[in-house]
């Protein structure tokens, strides 16, 4: 598709039309995401033609503790960390929210955008994130999976929501690290 740019949206910017199919989804873009810019708690990005929102996914600062999950699992979340470099936690980037308009639904403009964001916090991080966590709806957890993410815990198994993460490291062996 021609002419898409990602922008990043403040509390003043002009949300182009968008529905994803989600009304949680659509009323976050076009309600919430204004409040949470203002109030610092999370960044909005917008995937746009000249008259439509494509996609959107908003970001916010996030770990993953110890206690989050296992000790099996963390000691595999951790196991390429070097030993002096391991804590409680390490930092990551939450997706808050992920949505692609139902016109582009199954087109691969999804996982474009999140190879997007992992790029981004592997060359462009103005701090230090390892990882990428979400609390994925159950109906998007085969999007996470295809694109690389593995479940935090299984005492969410039951839950409407699903905590995931994806490990950027490995990712930035690949990519290289400017």
């Amino acid at each position: 598709m021609p002419n898409l740019l990602l922008n990043r949206l403040n509390p003043e910017s002009i949300r182009k039309h968008f529905n994803c199919g989600d009304d949680d989804l659509d009323d976050f873009f076009y309600n919430d995401s204004k409040g949470h810019a203002k109030q610092l708690l999370t960044v909005t990005y917008a995937l746009e033609s000249e008259d439509e929102t494509i996609a959107y996914f908003s970001v916010l600062n996030d770990n993953i503790r110890e206690n989050d999950t296992t000790r099996n699992k963390f000691r595999k979340i951790s196991k390429e960390i070097p030993r002096q470099k391991r804590y409680k936690s390490h930092p990551a980037v939450k997706i808050g929210r992920f949505a692609v308009s139902r016109d582009y639904q199954g087109k691969g403009h999804g996982t474009m955008l999140m190879d997007y964001i992992k790029g981004f916090f592997i060359k462009k991080n103005k701090t230090g994130c390892r990882f990428i966590t979400v609390d994925a709806y159950k109906a998007a957890i085969k999007f996470y999976q295809k694109n690389g993410f593995d479940f935090l815990t299984t005492e969410d198994k039951d839950d409407n929501r699903r905590q995931m993460y994806f490990d950027l490291y490995p990712l930035s062996k690949v990519i290289g690290i400017d």
